[in-house]
């Protein structure tokens, strides 16, 4: 009986502090827009095409951490529109639900994306 009480009272402070850490606290995270379909794999240069008609054909937006390439639902997919496929800074909260709720959206250079000179664009 002793163990059980233990083992709930761990897993309400897990808990708590879970809600308390992603509940409305606002970060700023690097990665990319993808669709839920393609998720991680559509993290890079050359998926912007494919991203957006996924998305307009129906599948959920995503973004793509760039460090650990963690595919997490965006709450808010009109917040990201125009930005599929794009590598991205964004700025929001994760909701309870553990989707990404996007307050604000900020181009970053396009890696391996080159113009006629072999210049890096600067997006």
């Amino acid at each position: 009986m002793k163990k059980l009480f233990l083992f709930t009272l761990a897993l309400l402070v897990i808990g708590a502090a879970t809600f308390a850490l992603a509940g409305g606290k606002s970060s700023t995270m690097k990665g990319w827009v993808s669709d839920e379909m393609c998720g991680a794999k559509g993290a890079g240069a050359g998926h912007e095409a494919c991203a957006k008609k996924c998305i307009e054909g129906g599948q959920k937006a995503v973004f793509v951490t760039e460090d650990d390439k963690k595919v997490i639902a965006v709450a808010n997919p009109e917040a990201v529109k125009g930005h599929e496929g794009h590598h991205v800074e964004v700025t929001g909260s994760m909701s309870d639900d553990g989707s990404l709720h996007v307050d604000t959206v900020k181009m970053l250079a396009q890696a391996g994306k080159s113009d006629e000179k072999g210049d890096m664009h600067k997006e």
